[in-house]
C-alpha cells in the first residue's frame, strides 16, 4: 500500500509478532506470553513513515480486546503514573498557569496534578469513554504518546487543530524513527498500540500540510503552532525525557 503521509511506495522492513511489547525490552522477557501471529511494518522509501498496516483493518472493537485491555499497564508502566507525574512538572516549569486540554489523556491524572498547579487543565480521551470535546478552544493543547496509536494522522491533527485555539500551540511526544530501520526497534510495538511511526521527515510533511510551524525539542518531544513566533520560546524551554531507553542487548526477535 502507499504511504499514508506522502503516497510513495512502501516496503516490509520488519515483522514482529503481535504480542511482543515495548515493555519486554526493559523486562528483558515476554510478558505476553501467548503468539497471536506476526504483522509487518510497512516503510515509505520516501519519507521514512511507517505503520503496521494489517491494523488499518482492526475495528475499535478489537483494539480495546487486543491493545487497551486490563492488561495494558503490562506492556508500559509509567503511563498510569510516574509519566503524567513527570509531565505535569515539566509543563509547570515552562508554562505559566492557564487553559489546556490534554488530549489522549488516559485517566486524567496529569489534568488532575496540573489543577493543583492552578491550571484549568482538562483531560479529553475517547479511549477512555471521553464522548464531547471540551467547549472551546485553549490556548494550549497536549498530546503526549499518542501519535503513535492513531492510525489515521491526519484524522489526529485535524481533531488537536480543533481544540487549539488559532493562536495556541500544540505539545506532543512521539518518539521519532530513524529515516531507515535495520533491523529491530524497541519502540515498533504493535501490542502497545504504536500503530504509526514518525521519522523526522514524514512529521514536517504531515505538519507542512497542516499549516503548522513545527519544532522537536527532542527526538521524542515537538511543538507546533500557526503562527511560527510562538516556537520561538519553546526553545528555551528544560528538555525532558518522556521514555528510558531500554537496554541495548535484548533482542525480542
Amino acid at each position: 500500500m502507499p504511504c499514508q503521509i506522502c503516497r510513495a511506495p512502501t516496503r516490509v522492513v520488519l515483522t514482529k509478532e503481535q504480542n511482543i511489547s515495548c515493555g519486554d525490552y526493559f523486562e528483558e522477557r515476554r510478558l505476553y506470553p501467548e503468539d497471536r501471529g506476526a504483522l509487518r511494518l510497512m516503510e515509505c522509501e520516501s519519507c521514512g513513515f511507517a505503520r503496521f498496516d494489517d491494523m488499518d483493518r482492526w475495528s475499535a472493537e478489537e483494539f480495546q480486546t487486543r491493545i487497551y485491555n486490563a492488561d495494558y499497564h503490562l506492556c508500559d508502566p509509567p503511563f498510569l503514573g510516574a509519566r503524567p507525574r513527570k509531565l505535569a512538572a515539566w509543563l509547570a516549569s515552562a508554562l505559566p498557569p492557564q487553559r489546556l486540554v490534554d488530549y489522549g489523556g488516559g485517566e486524567g491524572m496529569m489534568a488532575e496534578l496540573l489543577r493543583a498547579r492552578r491550571f484549568d487543565a482538562v483531560s479529553f480521551d475517547p479511549f477512555y469513554g471521553d464522548e464531547a470535546a471540551p467547549l472551546g478552544a485553549s490556548p494550549v493543547v497536549t498530546a503526549f504518546e499518542v501519535v503513535e496509536h492513531a492510525p489515521d494522522q491526519r484524522g489526529l491533527f485535524r481533531t488537536l487543530m480543533e481544540l487549539c485555539a488559532p493562536s495556541g500551540i500544540i505539545i506532543f511526544s512521539t518518539l521519532l524513527k530513524p529515516a531507515r530501520l535495520q533491523g529491530d526497534w524497541w519502540y515498533a510495538c504493535a501490542r502497545n498500540g504504536h500503530v504509526s511511526l514518525h521519522s523526522d521527515e514524514s512529521l514536517r510533511l504531515l505538519m507542512a500540510e497542516f499549516g503548522l510551524s513545527f519544532l522537536s525539542l527532542s527526538a521524542e518531544m515537538h511543538v507546533a503552532a500557526r503562527d511560527p513566533r510562538l516556537l520561538e520560546v519553546t526553545a528555551t524551554w528544560p528538555t525532558i525525557a518522556v521514555n528510558d531507553a531500554p537496554s541495548a542487548a535484548y533482542a525480542a526477535l
